[in-house]
């Protein structure tokens, strides 16, 4: 059941990649273009890109994503840079379309917006489908190491996978669910259903994977609090296992200390502190301020970016520890710290100012608590009716797809908007813009490959069974 978990995420995740370059692609870009993550060459093409204080050019943010895409794209390079050689040879959209971003059009003009497409691609293809359908596929392994069904077990990783915002969020290179992938599946390593004694070489790897996250964003030092403490109650003080954990989170950190050395000369302070000052880093300590109650309010009703706006059966969740008398339970223990787990997050997030610029790409700041709260959603979902189980997932998953389909902010203008276009879907909007000439074939042919494969990948498997959920 997991690789069936895998490749059919995989392949939705990928079907539905969206045509955007963000701040994480020009280091990785840069690194496999002159071997440098110093992104002066690109300094044009972002705002999250500022001038070093020793000088270079480098993003407002950690380079974990970044360091992942270069590494996993690094044996496609020789195609890259063939295609960017034949790109510009081609004749030049001197006055592009207005209305799809002025980088998009700064692609055109400069005759790179095929290799630019074919790197939004392969990051995705590469890097977040494999990523969070791995997540996917492993919540499958552990709760079937619980006892759960394996037919059960492999719904509810599909629903986790499909039927949240980490299929939204799965569109693009994006550093904040690379951080609920790593501090998801260590919390799944620290865990055993049988409360057996807890492994070093186990404590080692959740904390590589804590280590990471803090290596693709400063939001990863919630990941690394929340799983030492897990590991610190697991091994009961055991300085043995403690150590190993710590030895795991280590690397990445040392990592991220000397990057920030080369690019900034220093290792301490992080690179929101030598950026230019921009509207959110105007309160507290460049842009983390106090708490505040209406961006923990907006975080989550928001329409535009709000967690159970584009995910309302997310909110079952808070029936978890009421429902008891069911099949299926977390454990009290992991219950505590999944709900504590999301109380950081939600705290954290409500201190970032940056979180009121989610209207500009959609939910993304509170992504790591979806596999935490959609785990104790489907725990008291099992206290429902069938019909309405089934409903319940039904609406979930449709919503995330035409959610990603469309690529819009709020629900509503994804309908209208999808409707609108003829259902092509991002990227087929953007070759069209760069001349490709696009039908109505194009959505009808994508759609057929990718039910026909996913079919395919449980035909085998599934028979005559039916889910049940």
């Amino acid at each position: 059941m997991p690789w069936r978990v895998f490749a059919t995420c995989w392949l939705v995740y990928t079907a539905f990649w969206t045509p955007y370059i963000v701040r994480e692609h020009f280091p990785a870009v840069a690194l496999l273009e002159r071997g440098s993550m110093n992104v002066e060459r690109y300094l044009a093409y972002s705002d999250d890109i500022f001038r070093g204080p020793r000088g270079g050019a480098y993003i407002n943010n950690n380079p974990g994503a970044s360091l992942t895409a270069a590494l996993m794209l690094l044996p496609f390079r020789p195609l890259l840079m063939r295609v960017d050689q034949w790109n510009q040879q081609l004749p030049r959209i001197t006055n592009p379309p207005r209305g799809d971003g002025e980088l998009f059009r700064l692609m055109l003009r400069e005759g790179r917006v095929y290799y630019f497409l074919l790197w939004a691609f392969l990051t995705v293809a590469l890097v977040m489908a494999p990523a969070t359908a791995g997540t996917a596929a492993y919540l499958c392994v552990r709760l079937a190491d619980a006892g759960v069904a394996p037919m059960h077990a492999a719904w509810c990783a599909l629903l986790f996978g499909l039927g949240t915002p980490v299929l939204f969020r799965a569109g693009h290179l994006n550093h904040n669910l690379l951080v609920c992938d790593a501090g998801f599946v260590a919390l799944l390593l620290l865990w055993d259903p049988h409360n057996a004694p807890l492994p070093p070489s186990r404590a080692a790897w959740a904390g590589l994977l804590a280590g990471y996250s803090f290596l693709c964003d400063y939001s990863g030092a919630v990941v690394v609090a929340m799983t030492g403490l897990y590991t610190l109650w697991r091994c009961a003080g055991d300085w043995k296992i403690l150590a190993a954990f710590g030895a795991g989170v280590l690397p990445p950190v040392a990592g991220l200390a000397i990057y920030q050395a080369w690019a900034f000369g220093g290792s301490l302070l992080p690179s929101q502190h030598y950026m230019p000052a921009t509207a959110p880093t105007a309160r507290g300590y460049r842009g983390i301020d106090w708490p505040s109650p209406s961006l923990a309010w907006a975080n989550f009703f928001d329409p535009r970016f709000g967690l159970f706006a584009y995910c309302p059966a997310l909110l079952l969740a808070f029936a978890a520890p009421f429902v008891r008398r069911v099949r299926y339970l977390v454990p009290a223990r992991e219950t505590v710290v999944l709900c504590a787990y999301f109380l950081m997050f939600v705290v954290f997030c409500a201190a970032n100012q940056y979180s009121w610029l989610q209207p500009l790409t959609g939910f993304r700041y509170l992504v790591p608590v979806v596999p935490a709260l959609a785990l104790l959603a489907m725990q008291a979902a099992q206290g429902l009716p069938r019909w309405a189980r089934w409903t319940v997932a039904a609406a979930a998953i449709g919503q995330s797809l035409i959610m990603v389909a469309s690529y819009q902010n709020n629900f509503p203008g994804a309908v209208t908007a999808l409707w609108r276009r003829g259902f092509q879907l991002p990227w087929m909007l953007r070759l069209g813009y760069a001349g490709v000439h696009i039908t109505w074939v194009w959505p009808v042919v994508t759609f057929v490959l990718v039910g026909s494969a996913v079919a395919a990948v449980w035909h085998s498997s599934c028979g005559r069974k039916r889910l049940s959920w």
